[in-house]
């Protein structure tokens, strides 16, 4: 039970960090399912490097915060490295549990688009609630 307690915010963590479109995500929710960080940066190059520099900015004005979120994740990698070396067959079984989570997931938002929006928005929010976010722009 503490794995799965423990899993789910890594990997929530994880894919915010490596994605710099994280924040940069639609609010409308709508359209097609992302495509992996790499070819959409290859797609829209203007876009990533507009997110990489949103995020280096809001580091350079909160270094302390950044250096310990970048410490947090090395430290939950590392763990969760050590737990999948010594337990292989139940990492491979969250995996796909994971995968298996993800294929209902979209299956509903297709079956239910505003639905999925909405909780899309609340994910969102319940993300900029716990990491703070950046600094808001000055007018």
């Amino acid at each position: 039970m503490r794995m799965q307690q423990v899993l789910l915010p890594v990997i929530a963590t994880i894919a915010l960090f490596v994605s710099p479109l994280g924040a940069q995500a639609d609010d409308t929710g709508g359209g097609p399912p992302p495509v992996p960080r790499k070819e959409f940066c290859k797609d829209n190059p203007g876009k990533c490097e507009e997110a990489r520099a949103k995020r280096q900015a809001f580091c350079k004005d909160n270094t302390e915060k950044c250096e310990q979120q970048r410490e947090q994740m090395k430290a939950k990698k590392a763990e969760r490295q050590a737990f999948c070396k010594d337990n292989p067959e139940t990492c491979q079984q969250q995996r796909e549990q994971m995968k298996a989570k993800r294929a209902e997931m979209q299956a509903k938002c297709q079956a239910d688009p505003a639905k999925c929006d909405e909780m899309k928005a609340e994910a969102r929010q319940k993300m900029k609630d716990r990491m703070g976010g950046p600094p808001p722009k000055a007018d």
